[in-house]
């Protein structure tokens, strides 16, 4: 009953100081019960400008090799309503451990890890989030983000009693954040984990900087991942669905902490969400295996917590 993996896209692991050019293809061995999988990367083809941007976490423009248009909020908002898509859960990989090869990408779920992922998905996520979309769950590709993805699948289908349905997941390198290296490691152990503000407003402008570009850079390239793998070979799909839809299905983000609000941030505010109401992506220090839920036509993001859980 394990979600099946429909296609991958990835960037080899040794290579990743060598910048997002490279497109090689590898093997990773994934947790446990997992086989191993053949990574490859295809190149970006298109994706969009949104029109309107938080002051906070300004987006770099495309590369030059892709295809891109400006597009207003509305013209967003429709683009995932003719997908079925109302609503988008941006969730983190549950609790770790240090890997024994000592890469950061190898961590697996430890046996809290499994649990806390397990319970998000009996919890929030048979009660608030299904259906899911169908076409796919977007996941990074490092192991404690897949595992986290199946047991989170498994636990909120059985919790509803069904086995229709299923995502596959889809898993592309761009979504691991170790793409963003090396800036993205000097500043989480400078700063740790903490909540996107402390990142974005630091009080050393060198590091404020320098996550503005890190984390602004992460957030454009889930606008392209969501574009590419979902609105441009979807958007005909479900043609016949109204974009204010009430009804539609939720597109699963798994990833990774720090990254995750800063993907949360560069998609409600493409939508034209910019204004207190991100204070919760902004203050939150994203807790293993919660995360974050943003709807596209109401403009409004909430938290996603597990039960027992506090949420800062």
């Amino acid at each position: 009953n394990t979600p099946t993996i429909s296609h991958i896209s990835s960037v080899d692991q040794q290579l990743v100081h060598a910048g997002r050019g490279h497109r090689p293809t590898i093997a990773v061995t994934m947790a446990k019960s997992f086989a191993p999988v053949s990574l490859t990367l295809q190149r970006r083809h298109m994706t969009f400008v949104p029109s309107i941007q938080h002051p906070l976490l300004p987006l770099p423009f495309p590369e030059r090799t892709c295809e891109s248009k400006k597009t207003n909020p509305r013209e967003i908002q429709d683009s995932f309503g003719k997908c079925g898509i109302d609503q988008v859960a941006f969730i983190r990989h549950g609790n770790t451990a240090p890997s024994a090869t000592g890469r950061d990408f190898d961590r697996q779920l430890t046996d809290l890890g499994r649990r806390q992922s397990s319970a998000a998905g009996a919890s929030y996520g048979s009660s608030r989030l299904m259906p899911y979309y169908k076409h796919g769950a977007l996941c990074s590709p490092a192991p404690r983000c897949v595992e986290t993805a199946q047991l989170f699948l498994d636990a909120s289908y059985k919790t509803a009693n069904t086995s229709s349905g299923k995502p596959p997941l889809i898993l592309d390198s761009r979504m691991y954040d170790g793409t963003m290296q090396p800036e993205g490691s000097r500043l989480f152990r400078s700063i740790g984990y903490a909540p996107l503000r402390e990142y974005l407003e630091n009080p050393d402008a060198n590091d404020a900087n320098a996550a503005k570009f890190v984390l602004g850079e992460y957030a454009r390239t889930s606008l392209d991942v969501i574009w590419e793998e979902v609105i441009a070979k979807h958007d005909s799909d479900a043609a016949e669905k109204r974009a204010d839809s009430k009804n539609g299905e939720t597109l699963l983000f798994f990833a990774h902490a720090i990254y995750l609000p800063s993907a949360v941030l560069g998609l409600a505010s493409a939508v034209g969400c910019i204004g207190e109401e991100l204070d919760i992506v902004l203050d939150t220090n994203t807790q293993e295996a919660q995360g974050y839920l943003m709807h596209i036509h109401d403009q409004t993001v909430s938290l996603l917590q597990r039960p027992g859980e506090c949420y800062m």
